[in-house]
């Protein structure tokens, strides 16, 4: 099964045979709670295979919002360096109508999205190019292309436009978080869909990042709809869990036409 809500945990402090840093996926239900009259939680767990990380998930559903949950805990003697994400795929009705607000002034770069395997789109695919349009050609091309790894920008428009394919991590450059004072991503923002007019609020906590990305032409090869891939993360700079300790991590959608 690919898209809706997932959970990216993957371990880069224990790789496997081949050289894959381990990845969160064999998951049991821990407990589950539909007697709530306003919600409905499932709250799943799963351990890596030496015991040393034990890795809780709660979704909570509400009426008007779905909020999910990760909980790391370090119970091994060695610290863990993870990168994570929650990577939400919003279904749009028109790929020229799609979009985000709330992202004016932050840094971000081209970047694949963390290996998933319930990710649509794959990190390679993701990065391609889009594909020059007859029209691109007369109107200056694509504006939202991917540009190097290594080149940041910051973004200058109250929209951002997802109708090409893209694939960026909104952050502060990893070599400004040894000052005192630097931005960091809003911890809300908004998703646009003006062919249906419904949007959604995700608000980010625990995550330093936020990743977005969109198909351009190449989700006809993905079926009818057209999507957008977008969520809190921490890809750039790892998440060190030291023996003993917790990390958590928090997204929440809510409805934004109420």
């Amino acid at each position: 099964v690919k898209g809706g809500i997932g959970l990216v945990v993957n371990n880069a402090s224990r790789t496997g045979d081949d050289g894959s840093p381990w990845s969160a996926s064999d998951w049991v239900v821990k407990d589950s709670d539909s007697d709530s009259i306003d919600a409905v939680q499932v709250e799943l767990s799963c351990t890596n295979g030496d015991g040393s990380l034990d890795i809780t998930y709660i979704i909570s559903l509400y009426p008007l919002s779905v909020a999910t949950a990760v909980i790391v805990k370090n119970t091994g003697p060695k610290p863990a360096k993870l990168s994570s994400a929650i990577l939400s795929h919003f279904k749009v009705r028109s790929r020229h109508g799609s979009a985000v607000r709330g992202l004016t002034g932050c840094s971000y770069c081209a970047h694949p999205p963390v290996p998933s395997r319930f990710g649509i789109l794959s990190p390679a695919e993701a990065m391609q190019p889009e594909p020059p349009s007859f029209l691109g050609s007369l109107f200056g091309g694509n504006e939202n292309r991917n540009v190097g790894d290594d080149l940041w920008t910051v973004e200058d428009k109250m929209y951002t436009i997802l109708r090409d394919r893209l694939s960026r991590v909104y952050a502060a450059p990893p070599v400004e978080r040894s000052k005192r004072i630097y931005n960091t991503p809003p911890s809300k923002y908004e998703t646009i869909d003006q062919g249906s007019g419904l949007g959604f609020r995700v608000i980010r906590m625990g995550y330093d990042d936020i990743y977005l990305g969109s198909p351009g032409s190449s989700s006809r090869k993905h079926g009818k709809d057209y999507f957008i891939c977008t969520g809190p993360a921490s890809m750039l700079v790892p998440v060190v869990i030291n023996s003993g300790e917790e990390w958590r991590g928090a997204q929440v959608i809510e409805h934004d036409n109420l």
